[in-house]
């Protein structure tokens, strides 16, 4: 099976896959009047690289199936054994709170995300970049059952395993800690960095299957936290949003608080995986974070008590002053595009006649959401496309049997809109159906599919592109805005659950210039 690569770790206590989305905000009374025609035309996008170039390309040696590998690569295993009772060590190889598992649903899933999606809470959603995951296991996937068999140089192949094994008695004989060196540690390191050898750096990796069955334990826990979602702000944990009625808003931590410290541990060198470790614990247990308030350089301590939290998947408010939806979609997770048909709905009940689609922060998830919710947009056409390793394009289509809205919308993308927000961004901007505002998004766009070794670990490969309908490859590269707007300081989106209280005025003032612009352009 396929799936993407959307680092996302879900500390809330309920999966978002497995949980309801929460009601949506109330909406402001209005009266239904015609729906604005926006004046905009949709532009051609520019800034696309040229079709068939990307900033990494896979290797012309790069297997034509799932499985195959090339032959000069050194497939040769050493003769050595792992020593018995050897234990794969919790800092070899990638972390398991970076994969996204998947599941009996056989979706594709787009790669890996700019940020890591922390909602400090339940269970690890793996998301790199963003993926979101599935209710069962990784299908066993083996170079044996899903791809030709490898034509092997016998040649180079012996004279690789040599040169492999040469390498591996030198670091044995000679490396000054050679005593607490393990056969499967070194093993499992060349593994991991001839998977690295190929460039697709964030996306394709390697899991011991030690880290994989942790992440599946994790994946099934019923786990509390905080309620906040986190990124990654050059090396610094920032929280973009607090939960509404989660314990972390109650304890008043702000969204674009920093935090440095976990119980009185530095988070310096922490990865996001460790920091949902030691934020999560169980119900009614205290934890306590050390945060830095936007623009505060002061540290402070704020106790929080655990709870289990349902995220809400979407969200929704009417633009005081307006009859602009905005509609916040946080993960494209199961059931998805069925929650934003019914914030359409909800929404154009109370007056709403255009639509803002915020993707902002949206790490990705499943494709074929994605491929769902760009058909409550579209009527007909090709979301996206799939192209394969050997060059092969399959078009992915909208869904014709969705419920379609045809009112004028504009789409929201940052850089930490990835994945498959990217997907139904291109989608709507390739068939003029909406403008896109903001910035160039973070460019996933790669499908990856495990691949499980005969002792249980896991080759994450990229084995696909993901391309916009018009042929433009998204990884690497990102969706380029038709309006480029740029948040200004420390400006951080508006969270859609205060729309209701905020008055007109207070809107037009705020410091969230994307959604401003966006209003402005529905409005003309």
């Amino acid at each position: 099976m396929h799936f993407g690569d959307n680092k996302k770790q879900d500390v809330s206590g309920t999966p978002p896959d497995e949980t309801a989305a929460g009601p949506s905000p109330a909406a402001p009374e209005t009266t239904p009047e015609t729906a604005p025609v926006s004046a905009w035309q949709p532009v051609p996008p520019n800034g696309w690289a040229s079709s068939g170039q990307s900033q990494w390309a896979a290797p012309p040696t790069a297997p034509s199936q799932p499985g195959q590998w090339p032959a000069q690569q050194p497939l040769a295993p050493p003769a050595w054994q792992a020593a018995p009772g050897w234990q794969p060590q919790p800092n070899w190889g990638p972390s398991y709170g970076s994969m996204p598992p998947a599941g009996g649903n056989t979706a594709h899933r787009p790669s890996r995300l700019p940020q890591f999606l922390v909602v400090v809470a339940a269970c690890l959603l793996a998301f790199s970049g963003g993926l979101l995951t599935d209710h069962a296991a990784f299908q066993d996937t083996t170079p044996g059952t899903n791809g030709a068999a490898v034509t092997a140089n016998p040649n180079a192949s012996t004279q690789n395993s040599s040169l492999y094994n040469e390498a591996l008695q030198i670091i044995k004989q000679n490396y000054v800690g050679r005593a607490a060196l393990t056969d499967k540690q070194l093993l499992y390191g060349s593994i991991a960095g001839m998977v690295d050898s190929l460039g697709d750096t964030g996306h394709s990796e390697f899991l011991s299957a030690a880290e994989y069955a942790a992440m599946q334990s994790n994946l099934s826990a019923s786990i509390a936290g905080i309620g906040v979602i986190l990124s990654d702000d050059n090396g610094a944990f920032k929280i973009n949003r607090v939960i509404v009625g989660s314990p972390a808003a109650s304890a008043g931590v702000k969204a674009g608080d920093i935090i440095t410290a976990v119980d009185g541990t530095t988070t310096s060198n922490m990865t996001f995986s460790e920091l949902g470790t030691r934020v999560r614990g169980a119900e009614g247990t205290s934890v306590t974070i050390t945060v830095v308030h936007l623009g505060s350089s002061t540290p402070v301590e704020i106790a929080i008590t655990r709870a289990k939290i349902t995220v809400p998947l979407a969200e929704w408010g009417i633009v005081p002053g307006t009859h602009v939806a905005d509609i916040s979609l946080a993960e494209f997770s199961s059931g998805a595009a069925d929650q934003i048909q019914t914030d359409i709905t909800a929404a154009t009940a109370a007056g709403a006649t255009s639509i803002i689609l915020d993707l902002r922060g949206n790490p990705g998830g499943y494709a074929t959401e994605a491929q769902e919710v760009a058909s409550e947009f579209l009527s007909k056409g090709n979301v996206y496309i799939q192209q394969d390793a050997s060059g092969h394009n399959t078009d992915q289509p909208v869904d014709t049997a969705r419920t379609h809205t045809s009112l004028p919308m504009v789409v929201l993308v940052d850089h930490d809109s990835a994945s498959s927000s990217e997907i139904v961004a291109g989608a709507l901007q390739d068939s003029g159906r909406a403008k896109i505002v903001g910035v160039n998004t973070f460019g996933t766009g790669t499908v990856l599919d495990p691949f499980k070794l005969s002792d249980g670990s896991v080759i994450i490969l990229g084995t696909e592109w993901w391309l916009t309908p018009k042929g433009h490859r998204i990884f690497g590269v990102g969706i380029t805005p038709d309006q480029v707007v740029q948040m200004q300081g420390i400006a951080m989106p508006t969270d859609v659950t205060t729309l209701a209280t905020m008055t007109a005025n207070q809107f037009s003032t705020s410091t969230d210039a994307q959604l401003i612009a966006a209003v402005a352009d529905l409005n003309k």
